[in-house]
């Protein structure tokens, strides 16, 4: 994996999901309903309110294709995915979502018609569920060890339900005012065992949100930018949104990537007019590779699924998020980068392959695009590796740029002449000094902008050599 934006060689943050063919983008058969859709239940009290209704979750969630409900305190009730009060009470035992309210309703029987809250809950294919802030103002060791006792039984009833998506928060910080740097210090603990492996490993059907590393500082605290006053915990208006495009993609992302611990047997979805069209792997791709690699002659134009072993993705700090989304540009499918990052942060999706002598003969390097808006920064890389040392690691080659902004939602052709390509000034000294066309190993599209945070979306569609 490379990072060749402002020349950072960094991993991805710990909200972004890898971007795999295979799993990620494919619909999972077991949270799907009958008719096509995936309803969502999201069971929060007055933070996870501001989150829905000040970041925009259920709009962004339904635009996904998604039916989005949530259920607040027990006098407020259910909400369908219009937003509207339904008048419908769960009876959620003394209004009570701390962890031993939480463990409480997970030993509910399942009844059938629905008659509890738990049942109720479990007529939904992704459950959501969250504590408010007091529960991170845990007092002792005891405290802690008894979160741990009530959401390892609470996994157990997770475990029998693998036909659903179960998605726990990290409770949110609280203001300095309203804890101590101890108890501050253990809600921090209980947020990493409720995201580890000790938590999380074997249990493919639970995802958990860290809410709590979302909003808080370095001592755990509620971040100052991000409170009301000194003496309010719910996170204002700016936090949620700033989290909320988070949330949202970690749970599409949780969604497609599910797949009962099975390799699905498609690589590729593409989404077309709501519908989600299966894009069948070739039963014999061996014509498109060399024994270097794929070649991108064959697979730019992504009518072809992408060998998966050669796409990579990273991110500095934020969220990345690819698929192959139909139509393309006269085309069935095209490559769509979805994105939301800080001022100075970076993100980028990039595919190896195999050198080809005949790109020396073309003028340049061509592609079309579209974008949601004007003005997005892009950058084209290519990366070129030595002749003299052809054994080098991939990552070796020597990156050549070009800075691009997109011009807007219709498609628009772009050609760059390979001598427009600039070196890396970030590089160094090492490898190739001038750009040979016949030896780009890399193709790359990084976003991301040094004075202002960036959130869009831009798809592209054939990507080769050209001529001018």
């Amino acid at each position: 994996m490379r990072t060749n934006l402002w020349g950072r060689w960094l991993l991805g943050g710990a909200l972004v999901l890898s971007s795999v063919l295979g799993a990620l983008w494919s619909v999972p058969h077991a949270a799907a309903q009958q008719d096509g859709r995936i309803s969502i239940i999201f069971m929060h009290h007055s933070t996870g309110l501001g989150l829905i209704d000040e970041g925009g979750v259920r709009e962004s969630l339904t635009q996904l294709g998604y039916d989005f409900w949530d259920y607040g305190y027990n006098d407020e009730g259910l909400r369908d995915p219009q937003g509207n009060y339904l008048g419908i009470n769960w009876d959620v035992p003394d209004d009570n979502t701390d962890p031993d309210g939480w463990y409480a309703i997970f030993q509910q029987p399942v009844t059938d018609p629905p008659s509890n809250t738990l049942s109720r809950m479990l007529q939904y294919n992704v459950i959501i569920f969250k504590s408010c802030f007091p529960t991170s103002d845990i007092a002792d060791e005891e405290q802690l060890q008894d979160y741990q006792r009530y959401y390892q039984t609470i996994r157990d009833v997770m475990d029998r339900y693998p036909d659903k998506i179960f998605i726990p928060f990290t409770p949110p910080p609280l203001v300095p005012n309203a804890t101590s740097p101890e108890n501050a210090a253990r809600a921090r603990r209980w947020a990493q065992y409720l995201t580890s492996d000790a938590y999380l490993d074997g249990h493919p059907n639970v995802f958990v949100f860290d809410f709590f590393n979302a909003l808080a500082d370095e001592d755990g605290y509620l971040r100052a930018e991000y409170r009301g006053d000194e003496w309010d915990a719910h996170p204002n208006t700016l936090a949620n949104q700033t989290v909320a495009p988070l949330f949202v993609q970690f749970v599409d992302a949780a969604i497609r990537s599910y797949t009962l611990g099975e390799p699905l047997e498609v690589s590729v979805t593409a989404v077309e007019d709501g519908e989600v069209e299966e894009q069948e792997p070739s039963a014999d791709a061996s014509e498109y590779f060399t024994d270097e690699g794929p070649l991108l002659t064959q697979f730019g134009d992504f009518e072809i699924p992408l060998p998966e072993d050669y796409v990579w993705d990273y991110v500095d700090d934020g969220t990345l998020t690819w698929e192959i989304f139909s139509p393309g540009y006269d085309s069935d499918y095209a490559l769509m980068l979805s994105f939301d990052l800080p001022v100075e942060q970076g993100a980028g999706w990039g595919l190896d392959m195999s050198p080809d002598p005949t790109w020396a003969t073309t003028d340049g390097f061509s592609f079309d695009w579209r974008a949601d808006q004007a003005g997005l920064s892009a950058l084209l890389s290519v990366g070129v590796r030595d002749p003299q040392h052809p054994e080098a690691d991939i990552d070796e080659a020597t990156p050549f740029d070009y800075e691009l902004r997109t011009s807007g939602t219709e498609w628009t052709h772009v050609f760059v002449p390979w001598d427009a390509f600039e070196r890396a000034d970030w590089w160094g000294d090492e490898g190739v000094a001038t750009l040979n066309p016949a030896d780009v190993v890399w193709v790359a599209f990084d976003v991301g902008n040094w004075e202002s945070a960036q959130q869009g979306t831009i798809w592209i569609d054939n990507l080769r050599p050209a001529d001018e």
